[in-house]
């Protein structure tokens, strides 16, 4: 259990890291290592916004050279096109260095890109944008790319016998890989920052941001579990890593700052395809000439995503009938013999993507660092632009940033990059038999080390049982029982956990399965 948040009252820090998403966690992991005195809290639970909304693939950055893309802006746009080949060598990088350090967390798979004879981007324009990408690749994460003719490609691939083959030309192939779930590497991250040194703290919410003398800062801090419960705490440097709530953050410091990111919905929909398309995925480009996907999840697929504008609470997001329907309608479009209907959905769910903002309306696709002092904020930096496959690269470009600024209190401290694996019991029993891999011992030991506070915090982020088809509706009150003792809930605590549960899932999912009574 957390300590009361008044062991906090009038410390002193040499940084603050607002947010405690990938990009924040690996901030407060970068800035502890280097012996930084660290603060990282969260108004939420960790990992409980972008960062547990994502595609969970660990892109191979196709989207910087996109092939609907037009050749000759780069002529007119040199900048634009050094932007897009650094974030793709960056992309391949951290997806090659994932995989050798976190290889637990990782599933590899077979993904497609259609070339189809009435698109706009041929053949060679794709094979294009692939050699390149493959130039920045690796012997441990290779890209693995060729092109198949759609008949050769048909007969070896389920998914791709499902294409409209008679749009079909030819087939891209390439190796992808995927988190098993974002949430734990989140989780993996805060936990070592912790290890590193970091005081981590989440439902903490940084509630008013007061510049000092001296370029300082005071920061009043919320338990958003005990409303009303604040303390202040002081602080060298300020680092806003709140994701699509950065804008909001600064706005608690000075009146009207500048804009500094355009939030991004994106929702996804989860499907059963043919069992001959396990383990197969595909990128392409939408009808509207954006990025779609059909990625595999255990035995069900899911489509997405859409990408349009968000200007309200990151909270409030929800997915929309309309937006169902549209990645339907894109889904069928591809693969026209599935007549993919409202009936065929599982769950969606929905969250904002943090892009920088821009002249442009949809912002860039390039993680930034906004020094905050034009903004009447010295000693601040802003995060924006970051997907949670750079998240690493982002803790150590702040900690280097920060390093210009100040020199550390402390000693530096050796980090690790490794999965934060659960004790091995194989005597444990699982908490649910149709998904053995998650055991009772695992749960417990959650419980009393990885800072869990709810029911949800413990099956969505510190076990994978949320993410799993069922959402763990069926084994939520033996899951809350298990670790009731170590939480010290009692029964009405429980009851209310469940309930609490059952209705996150519901407002966040819409399961197509009515919830299970609890007894």
């Amino acid at each position: 259990m957390r300590a009361p948040l008044l062991s906090l009252e009038q410390r002193s820090y040499d940084a603050i890291v607002i947010g405690g998403g990938a990009a924040g966690a690996s901030s407060a992991q970068h800035l502890a290592s280097q012996g930084y005195s660290t603060l990282l809290v969260e108004g939420g639970d960790f990992a409980s916004g972008t960062s547990s909304r994502s595609s969970r693939l660990l892109y191979c950055g196709l989207a910087y050279f996109s092939p609907d893309y037009e050749l000759w802006r780069f002529a007119y746009r040199p900048r634009d096109l050094l932007t897009r080949v650094r974030m793709a060598k960056l992309a391949m990088e951290c997806r090659t260095q994932l995989m050798k350090t976190m290889p637990e967390r990782l599933n590899k798979h077979t993904f497609f890109f259609p070339v189809f004879r009435d698109r706009m981007y041929p053949g060679w324009k794709v094979d294009l944008g692939y050699r390149a990408l493959g130039l920045f690749g690796s012997r441990d994460a290779p890209l693995n790319y060729r092109r198949l003719p759609a008949k050769a490609a048909a007969r070896q691939f389920g998914l791709v016998q499902l294409m409209d083959q008679s749009r079909l030309d030819s087939v891209g192939v390439f190796t992808e890989y995927q988190y098993n779930w974002a949430e734990r590497i989140c989780l993996d991250t805060v936990l070592d920052a912790e290890q590193c040194g970091a005081t981590v703290r989440n439902y903490t919410k940084a509630v008013k941001l007061e510049p000092l003398p001296g370029r300082s800062w005071l920061v009043t801090l919320e338990d958003m579990r005990e409303p009303g419960s604040t303390v202040q705490v002081r602080a060298s440097i300020l680092i806003n890593a709140a994701g699509p709530w950065a804008d909001q953050v600064n706005g608690q410091a000075v009146q009207n700052p500048r804009k500094r990111l355009v939030g991004i919905k994106g929702v996804n929909v989860m499907v059963k395809l043919p069992d001959e398309c396990h383990g197969l995925g595909m990128e392409t480009i939408s009808s509207i000439g954006q990025p779609f996907y059909c990625m595999p999840w255990g035995k069900y697929h899911f489509f997405g995503p859409t990408e349009a504008v968000f200007d309200g609470n990151p909270e409030d997001v929800r997915v929309l009938p309309e937006e169902v329907e549209f990645i339907l309608n894109e889904a069928n479009k591809l693969f026209p013999s599935l007549a993919l209907s409202r009936e065929d959905v599982v769950y969606t769910w929905s969250g904002v993507r943090p892009r920088t903002a821009s002249t442009g309306h949809e912002g860039v696709k390039s993680l930034t660092i906004h020094d905050m002092e034009g903004d009447g904020m010295p000693n601040a930096l802003t995060l924006t632009g970051t997907p949670i496959m750079l998240h690493r690269h982002a803790g150590r470009a702040i900690a280097r940033k920060v390093k210009q600024m100040l020199r550390p209190s402390q000693k530096e401290k050796p980090l690790s990059y490794e999965a934060k694996l659960f004790p091995e019991n194989q005597n444990s029993p699982p908490i649910d038999y149709d998904f053995p891999g998650v055991k009772v011992a695992d749960l417990r030991h959650a419980a009393a080390h990885e800072h869990v506070e709810t029911l949800v915090d413990l099956l969505f982020r510190r076990v994978p049982l949320g993410w799993n088809i069922g959402m763990g509706l069926s084994s939520a009150r033996h899951a809350a029982e298990a670790v009731a003792d170590i939480l010290d809930w009692d029964e009405e605590r429980v009851t209310a956990e469940v309930s609490n549960y059952t209705h996150f899932v519901q407002e966040n999912f819409n399961p197509s399965w009515p919830a299970p009574v609890q007894g």
